[in-house]
């Protein structure tokens, strides 16, 4: 018996979820349906795959390498659907996966220009950490994904699309207090502040202790907020200080009791990339998509740093 790609998705599935009935439900077929192809595949191979008497189920060290080779092997006919159907323009399911502390900022004026210029695009779109978008992106789970640190992947491409200064977040009568000055703010003058840091995972999170490197473990609040909201109005509450970047600026000066302040030239930034697969990216065109995110990201920034003239 030849050896097919259904066998090989099952396998997958079942090593991914550890369980038959999972592996079923998630493959979208029958229990019976995915027994049969696992024992099909066993003996095609020769060999046992799985350890049915592992909980969860496991592969066998046979397995494991196949396993390896099977995800390749889906990986590579992934990119190939995708390549053909990209290479006859942007049209069809496209996955656009997108870090969260840009995502609610970026997206709103980007999704709406991409609906306008590129009609005959499924857009979907995933929020994630960095960490498992690039992993999803390798997977064939995204075709693109917006980040906010480099990659040193030569599997990857990535696409410079604009640069996202930080500011500093203070509740209004503590800047007075400090004799914080708009656009003189030094690293060295939030030393005492409490800085109140994201969750582990978050870019942002290691952006910031490594710009407050005059900061001591005493004053990295160690709060791990998930969002730049909870930041933000904890800031304002005089809880403590947080680095904003530029595009979260209208969310956060509304609020009359918070102080957003420039940092003194040459203000800290982080680099807004988008990242393909290099494989891919040679078979189909997303300039048009990184043009879109480009110009929505510096109207973005722009708008921000017109409050301060």
């Amino acid at each position: 018996m030849k050896i097919s790609l259904r066998h090989l998705y099952y396998f997958k599935s079942l090593c991914e979820n550890g369980h038959f009935g999972r592996a079923a439900e998630a493959a979208h077929v029958s229990q019976p349906a995915l027994s049969v192809k696992i024992k099909e595949l066993e003996e095609t191979l020769g060999s046992a795959l799985i350890d049915r008497s592992a909980r969860p189920i496991s592969p066998t060290p046979f397995g494991a390498d196949i396993l390896e080779r099977a995800k390749s092997i889906l990986n590579d006919v992934h990119d190939l659907e995708n390549a053909a159907r990209l290479q006859r323009g942007l049209q069809g399911r496209f996955s656009l996966g997108v870090i969260p502390t840009v995502a609610p900022y970026l997206l709103p004026s980007a999704i709406a220009k991409i609906q306008s210029d590129l009609p005959d695009l499924d857009l979907h779109l995933r929020e994630a950490q960095t960490d498992t978008l690039l992993d999803e992106l390798q997977n064939g789970q995204l075709d693109a994904c917006v980040i906010a640190t480099d990659v040193f992947d030569h599997n990857l491409r990535q696409r410079h699309l604009f640069d996202d200064r930080f500011m500093l977040a203070i509740k209004s009568d503590q800047a007075k207090s400090m004799y914080l000055t708009d656009g003189e703010i030094q690293l060295t003058d939030m030393a005492p502040l409490k800085l109140l840091l994201l969750s582990e995972g978050h870019c942002l999170r290691d952006q910031a202790q490594s710009l407050c490197r005059y900061a001591s473990q005493e004053t990295l609040n160690q709060i791990g907020a998930s969002s730049l909201l909870t930041l933000t109005q904890l800031a304002a509450g005089g809880y403590g200080a947080t680095l904003l970047p530029e595009l979260a600026y209208d969310a956060a000066h509304q609020n009359d009791n918070l102080a957003v302040l420039r940092l003194a030239d040459p203000q800290p930034d982080r680099k807004i990339s988008l990242v393909t697969k290099r494989n891919l990216d040679r078979a189909m065109n997303i300039t048009q998509i990184a043009d879109i995110l480009s110009a929505a990201g510096m109207e973005k920034t722009r708008e921000t740093r017109a409050h301060f003239q």
